[in-house]
């Protein structure tokens, strides 16, 4: 056998059975139930209205140009529906993709980074199959899980191999412009500080810094330019106000505490990353030898001056924002600069450490890039998926340097995943008791009573789980690892069994989809709208947004009725469009609602109500309206035939 023949081989081999035990998994998790609202049908709209239009230029949603996001996500979708027609599977079979590309490029990074610990390469895409919060978020059609690939390509650009120590700085360019094309200019956050520390942990970059730097910088214009080759005509294209929401708005509004109408800033306390990274590492927090392994690896003894110093600042820092997040809520000023204490002086002291260029190049990547994240306004949780490959990797390496060097810790059943276990047992003896429980003493949880049915089977899972965690001896990461994930595609299915019913819009985008072939206008009555019923919908017609306060005028003095009045009240609309249909959401229907509403439906802890806009209008008035001509559509059948419905 040839070498190269031998290197695939070897390749391959490295990739069982860990890619096909998560593809089928990440399969059967995708297509249990249907695109989440509002998440993946967000996606899909704005998909669906680009191709339905022909807007390939500019984003679409709702019948207006959409500054949220940049393309290239939705060119990929396109380019499944041109060969397989528009539909949903291929959109779902994408973000698979992408899932199983970054357990892949994780792998081949953290063989780079470590390569006399092929260890923590091998443990690297165990471990982050096991997250369940981002194996659960990588079931949505959404841009972070295609920007997690782009991100981890870039960082293996800048890594060396056994055979090339400079950066492929062209790659790195085409990659930074792909991830610029899929979320915009936070790509750069993700990479930036690899490249700007490159010196402190890669010996190239220190050797030749001049042409590190020189080329980093070309790198990022190449991407930057891609960026612009699409942002430029399509400013043009979608006119002056998107054109200021494309290129300014739209980010610094996330950067700075600010609300901007219609934008989706996001702001929470520069404490929320930190207080969250438990939850989005599960079940790795939950792991005692992952947790020891950290600190072992990173601030090996003898300690440099100041380190101590600045451990003792760091938890310090920390206790006190986890003080301001339970009670105190300190001012803004004052837990940013406790989050920048948090970070900064550990930051220092890491790199002064003795470690290897390896956990080096992870420290120089999280350590600033969680800090940039956490003083930056808006936040959500899956902003840091591209970070949590690097978690894993830092995880992994950590676990790899104790089974070296302190092999009583490595060993130590104390340190093994039996907290996780008795968390296992927990529930399954929680989920063992709903079917009795629920009925008699949280009947009106819609949650709990949505799940009790189907619980107790769910329960002999976990007790299985909980038991292959308790075992001893060789194979612990891998044990976690597939209870982590398995237990994540069990409660997910749970959800889909006792729960998907209140976010199945089908029945909805059904009927409106009816409506809107016929002509008929759909306003959107006091919530926003965000595209949930475009795509399952195929609707070719915006919906309005209804804004029901009691004495406003109309904003239009238009009577043409073929036009939607965006933002008319109830009345306007009405009157304006005597035919059209009205989407309301109430924490309970009123009781006329299933007399007089064309369709009823469960919606998440609501429920979502279709009417005849004439017939909403009389009725809250205090009009009696004409009797409908067909009976109220109740959706799902099955919930109205098992439950007594309150009229």
């Amino acid at each position: 056998m040839s070498y190269s023949a031998y290197t695939r081989s070897e390749h391959l081999r490295a990739l069982w059975p860990w890619l096909p035990l998560w593809g089928a998994m990440a399969l059967l998790a995708i297509f249990a139930h249907g695109p989440m609202p509002m998440f993946s049908t967000r996606t899909l709209a704005v998909a669906w209205e680009m191709w339905a239009h022909g807007h390939w230029l500019v984003p679409h949603i709702n019948g207006e140009p959409y500054s949220e996001k940049v393309p290239l996500l939705f060119w990929l979708i396109h380019a499944g529906w041109a060969v397989f027609g528009v539909n949903d599977v291929w959109p779902r079979v994408l973000e698979v993709i992408f899932g199983g590309a970054q357990l892949v490029l994780t792998s081949v990074l953290a063989s780079r980074l470590f390569p006399g610990r092929p260890w923590a390469a091998k443990a690297t895409p165990w471990l982050l199959m096991a997250l369940s919060y981002s194996f659960l978020f990588g079931l949505q059609i959404m841009y972070e899980v295609l920007l997690v690939v782009w991100v981890l390509a870039a960082l293996l650009c800048l890594t060396p191999t056994a055979t090339r120590a400079q950066p492929r700085w062209w790659l790195f360019g085409i990659v930074i412009g792909a991830g610029l094309l899929t979320k915009g200019p936070v790509m750069i956050v993700h990479v930036i500080f690899p490249l700007l520390f490159g010196p402190l942990w890669n010996d190239w970059a220190r050797q030749n810094k001049a042409r590190w730097y020189g080329f980093g910088l070309l790198g990022l214009l190449i991407g930057f330019a891609i960026l612009l080759a699409w942002a430029l005509p399509a400013g043009e294209a979608g006119g002056e106000a998107y054109r200021q929401r494309l290129f300014f708005t739209q980010t610094a509004g996330r950067v700075v505490d600010k609300h901007t109408h219609g934008l989706q800033n996001h702001a929470r306390p520069a404490w929320y990353y930190l207080l969250f990274l438990p939850v989005i590492a599960f079940p790795l927090s939950g792991w005692l030898r992952g947790i020891v392994a950290l600190p072992t690896a990173l601030l090996r003894k003898p300690w440099r001056p100041g380190t101590g110093a600045a451990v003792w600042i760091t938890v310090a820092s920390l206790v006190l924002l986890l003080v301001s997040a339970a009670f105190a809520h300190f001012n803004a000023r004052v837990e940013q600069a406790l989050v920048i204490l948090a970070f900064v002086p550990l930051f220092v002291a890491l790199m002064r450490q003795p470690i290897e260029p390896g956990l080096r190049f992870l420290v120089a990547w999280l350590f600033p890039g969680l800090l940039i994240f956490s003083l930056i306004s808006g936040k959500q949780l899956y902003y840091l998926l591209p970070e949590l490959g690097g978690v894993t990797m830092l995880v992994a390496a950590s676990v790899a340097d104790l089974r070296e060097r302190h092999k009583g810790l490595a060993t130590h059943y104390a340190l093994g995943t039996w907290p996780l276990s008795v968390g296992a047992f927990l529930l399954a003896i929680a989920l063992f008791a709903m079917p009795s429980v629920v009925p008699t003493r949280f009947a009106d949880n819609i949650w709990l009573t949505g799940m009790a049915p189907y619980a107790r089977f769910f329960a002999v899972i976990f007790i299985v789980l909980g038991a292959l965690l308790l075992l001893r001896g060789r194979g612990e990461m891998r044990r976690l690892a597939f209870a982590g994930l398995i237990g994540t595609v069990a409660l997910n299915a749970l959800f889909t069994m006792g729960l998907w019913y209140r976010y199945d819009l089908a029945p909805a985008s059904a009927y409106l989809a009816q409506a809107d072939a016929a002509g008929r206008p759909i306003g959107n009555l006091g919530a926003e709208y965000n595209g949930q019923y475009h795509f399952a919908g195929r609707l070719m017609h915006p919906i309005a947004r209804i804004n029901n306060v009691p004495g406003m005028t109309s904003s239009s003095d238009d009577d043409d009725d073929d036009i939607v009045h965006d933002g008319d009240s109830l009345e306007d609309f009405a009157r304006h469009h005597p035919d059209g249909l009205i989407v309301s959401y109430a924490k309970h229907p009123p009781a006329d609602a299933f007399r007089y509403a064309r369709l009823i439906q469960p919606s998440r802890t609501g429920w979502l109500m279709i009417w005849d806009a004439n017939t909403l209008q009389s009725l809250q008035t205090g009009r009696v309206p004409p009797e409908p001509a067909q009976p109220t559509l109740l959706y799902p059948q099955e919930y109205w035939r098992t439950r007594t419905a309150m009229r």
